[in-house]
């Protein structure tokens, strides 16, 4: 586990995950059709905004804890 605890963790995994089958798929990101027509970024960029959410969480937990 990362200093930034599980949730966050989960989060990079599957968005990990998700950015290597996108890559498979489109290996030429110039040609993908953006998050507008591939559902595999729309996903990606929708995990990416949890993963911040999750690490405002953590900073908000550690400054509370000063």
């Amino acid at each position: 586990m990362s200093e930034y605890g599980n949730a966050f963790d989960r989060l990079a995994e599957r968005w990990a995950g998700l950015e290597n089958l996108h890559d498979e798929q489109h290996p030429d990101r110039d040609k993908c059709c953006g998050v507008g027509g591939c559902s595999m970024m729309f996903a990606a960029v929708d995990l990416e905004q949890q993963m911040i959410e999750a690490l405002e969480v953590w900073r908000r937990r550690q400054s509370s804890q000063r």
